[in-house]
């Protein structure tokens, strides 16, 4: 009898250890910010691309402990006025990203910011990030973070990998993050302008474009620009920029070579 109560019991302690487990690799792969996804059709997301209304998701807040200082502006280094449907020809289009490329070359190497982070080359941000505790504060930004545009004359920013920040006591630093264009037809990040946090998005089809490159070098941390910038990192950057406008900003989805390029990035 004592026998099959022990027994019992360890069989409970693994079925215990098993679900929790179990749990916590769902909770690792879950980048939805715990809310229900929406089904939206490619190029029907409302605050995305030219489909008109209000962003859905989860209202995104700083973490317990952390505040914004100031406003969220445009990054005050290199700004082009870009969009994609601004540019006539491939030619020029091909000679705009050139030019702005080498010149966000030139200004990271006398970045003023604490801290460069995230994935994008059109929408590049200046957050002002204030650690109010008496202790040390690391935290992520979540992947699926839309910040918009407060005119909405600029490109909203979209994250599509989160970023870890640590900010010591007692102390503000200043945040240079780089995400992606989520309305092609709109200007780059502005200086001139202001942004505010908005939300994590439903959209599913994001979601699953988030899921395929949380574990891929995307993020331009994982990078030395000086570098890779004409090769790795930014080539990166403009194919997934045009992944992403293919779900922003057309009706067509990810072609099977798009979902190929995703599988064969490298990984962290």
């Amino acid at each position: 009898m004592k026998k099959r109560s022990i027994l019992t019991s360890l069989v409970l302690l693994c079925s215990i250890c098993f679900f929790q487990i179990s749990c916590s690799k769902d909770s690792d792969d879950d980048t939805s910010y715990n809310q229900e996804l929406k089904d939206y059709t490619p190029g029907e997301i409302p605050g995305l691309g030219d489909k008109e209304g209000e962003l859905t998701g989860i209202k995104y807040t700083l973490p317990e402990g952390i505040s914004q200082e100031g406003e969220i502006t445009g990054f005050s280094g290199y700004y082009g006025n870009f969009s994609k449907v601004n540019t006539e020809t491939q030619q020029g289009f091909k000679a705009s990203i050139s030019k702005k490329r080498a010149a966000l070359k030139a200004d990271l190497a006398n970045n003023t910011a604490d801290f460069t982070r995230g994935s994008g080359e059109y929408v590049r941000l200046a957050l002002n990030l204030k650690n109010s505790t008496s202790s040390e504060k690391r935290f992520e930004i979540p992947a699926g973070l839309v910040i918009k545009s407060r005119s909405g004359h600029y490109q909203n920013g979209v994250l599509l990998k989160k970023v870890t920040i640590t900010i010591p006591a007692n102390s503000t630093k200043l945040l240079d993050l780089h995400m992606y264009c989520g309305n092609a037809s709109k200007s780059s990040s502005s200086s001139s302008e202001q942004y505010d946090f908005a939300v994590v998005t439903n959209s599913r089809i994001i979601h699953d474009l988030i899921n395929k490159l949380k574990n891929k070098k995307i993020n331009i941390e994982q990078y030395n620009v000086q570098e890779d910038y004409s090769s790795d990192y930014w080539d990166i950057v403009d194919e997934l920029q045009d992944i992403l406008w293919t779900l922003t900003d057309s009706s067509q989805g990810l072609s099977e070579s798009e979902l190929k390029y995703l599988e064969e990035l490298p990984n962290d």
